[in-house]
């Protein structure tokens, strides 16, 4: 709610701080709620579905609020149909039936946009780079492609935790002194996005030449 305010607000560095509040929450209401046996507790409620619905505004109707307030993408029509996208295809991708492995990869991108739309802005992204990465990340939702839960995945489990804290971090110093902007800066912020782009092509040739070889 409050990331929301901020971008009807017209303050995106508060927008992007109680995003990325909100991501931290993310990854610790899970592990409480089986702590205290939640779904014993308050048995009418299914606290899946509940996190299913918190996700979609959170990570998905803020961010495209997010995007089109503060013109991550252009008050047009391709603008329109990049946020067109965002919604639709995450609207699907948390409705799939096959959403995880077992070992915790994501099958399709996780439609984790509460990362990707506040990392465009601080770049400060052309319109065409940004929508070219929200239309291919938004395909790549409907695929089978399978990014690393960020925290459960069991491969490579300490690697992802660290880069993905590590991009968090530089996300909320670098929007701390946005519109300011650095070369070391734009590379710390690389780190992050580079290693779920590195370990999904890597997992991704591993499980697509084992299924050759099981064959």
């Amino acid at each position: 709610m409050l990331a929301l305010v901020a971008v009807l607000d017209g303050s995106p560095r508060l927008a992007v701080i109680m995003l990325v509040l909100a991501q931290v929450i993310d990854g610790l209401d899970g592990p409480l709620a089986r702590h205290w046996d939640i779904a014993t507790v308050l048995p009418k409620y299914d606290g899946y579905i509940l996190d299913l619905v918190i996700d979609y505004v959170t990570c998905v109707l803020v961010p495209a609020a997010f995007a089109w307030q503060f013109v991550v993408v252009p008050h047009n029509g391709p603008g329109q149909v990049a946020i067109a996208a965002v919604l639709a295809t995450s609207a699907l991708w948390f409705s799939r039936t096959d959403m995880m492995t077992d070992d915790h990869w994501f099958r399709g991108f996780p439609a984790v946009w509460n990362m990707i739309i506040p990392t465009l802005w601080l770049f400060q992204a052309n319109h065409t780079v940004a929508i070219i990465v929200i239309l291919g990340l938004s395909a790549l939702s409907m695929s089978d492609v399978e990014f690393a839960h960020p925290v459960q995945v069991h491969k490579w489990r300490v690697e992802n935790i660290g880069f993905m804290a590590l991009w968090i971090v530089v996300m909320v110093a670098l929007t701390a002194v946005a519109p300011d902007r650095s070369v070391w800066g734009d590379v710390a912020l690389l780190i992050g996005p580079a290693w779920v782009i590195g370990s999904t092509a890597v997992h991704d040739i591993e499980r697509r030449r084992s299924l050759v070889a099981s064959a």
